[in-house]
């Protein structure tokens, strides 16, 4: 029997409950406020900071992080897997805020989006140790990805269109894999424009990645309104949406920043590398900038509830905002960059 490819099926349109009916394991019917909470007469807050599972398609490309055990290293502590995430989020996030730290939780997220950001947290503790793990881990990973490549790349599949499921923290995971080859080479080598070039085998991912988004149709904004449904909690789908554009937008600006020389190979040391031809221009963004930063930084209710601005979750499904498209300002952007 032919595998069917994990972006192909229906779209789910599954409501996230609000924290306290997820607490009381009652039916939401979405708000906020939603009906339980007015009736109850107590505050109603959206459940994106509590334990959430934000599943692909099909599921995991691999297990749950393994680090070494307590025993296995002087300072024990710093092996606790939630400091690695914090590093993560304190000096990678500001440069690459792409994944929503409100509603991160490394036990119960993907496997593959955990342990990539893992890596990463790894690397920048500057321990010896955990950066030889974190080096461990991305090869692993690596194979991983590629190994299991039919089931997330959506790029040369017939059939693969916007009405298929978008597996968001799978290509996350891949963004920052390919992320932080770069990151660990120091840069790696340079192009004749002076930018950074990846090696072939994570060009070719980056490309395949890329390749998976347009024909999944997930830089047009037309196609991130159509998944959700006008009773949808707003929060909800409010969150949904930046985390796709703030995506695609982390997608764009780690393209532009590498070498388009051209597309020859050549050897650089003990691997080659590869330029990227640009196959992703700003005219393909076609969506609005991110709206407020300070509600997608922000970490529990308190700051929750001092980032919300009046109508902030106003959000018109029916409404494609084409005249505020990024892609309305292409040019400007292809001469900056």
């Amino acid at each position: 029997m032919k595998r069917v490819h994990a972006v192909d099926g229906p779209v789910s349109q599954t409501r996230r409950a609000c924290s306290n009916c997820r607490s009381l394991k009652s039916r939401c019917e979405g708000g906020p406020p939603c009906h339980d909470c007015v009736r109850r007469k107590i505050p109603c807050f959206p459940s994106v900071f509590g334990r959430t599972n934000r599943h692909d398609s099909r599921g995991s490309l691999t297990e749950r992080p393994h680090l070494p055990s307590q025993g296995s290293s002087p300072s024990a502590g710093s092996w606790k897997k939630q400091c690695f995430v914090d590093l993560y989020f304190e000096k990678f996030h500001p440069y690459w805020p792409f994944i929503h730290r409100g509603s991160f939780n490394g036990f119960n997220e993907t496997p593959l989006l955990a342990q990539s950001v893992m890596v990463i947290g790894l690397w920048l503790s500057g321990e010896r140790s955990a950066q030889s793990a974190a080096l461990d881990l991305h090869k692993t990973l690596g194979l991983a990805i590629q190994q299991q490549k039919e089931v997330w790349d959506a790029s040369g599949v017939e059939g693969a269109c916007s009405d298929c499921s978008w597996p968001i923290p799978t290509y996350q995971a891949i963004l920052l894999h390919i992320i932080f080859a770069l990151l660990h080479r120091g840069g790696g080598s340079m192009g004749l424009d002076l930018k950074p070039s990846l090696p072939s085998s994570d060009s070719e991912l980056l490309d395949s990645l890329i390749g998976s988004c347009q024909r999944l149709g997930m830089f047009y904004y037309p196609n991130m309104l159509a998944r959700y449904q006008s009773d949808d909690l707003a929060s909800y789908v409010w969150v949904s949406i930046e985390e796709v554009k703030r995506f695609d937008l982390a997608l764009y600006k780690f393209h532009s920043m590498l070498s388009r020389a051209g597309t020859r190979d050549s050897a650089v040391g003990s691997y080659s590398v590869t330029t990227v031809d640009g196959a992703l221009t700003a005219a393909d963004l076609r969506f609005p900038m991110p709206t407020n930063d300070a509600l997608w930084h922000a970490v529990g209710k308190d700051q929750w509830l001092s980032a919300t601005t009046k109508g902030v979750y106003r959000c018109s499904l029916n409404d494609a905002m084409e005249d505020q498209w990024i892609s309305n300002s292409a040019e400007l952007i292809g001469f900056l960059v």
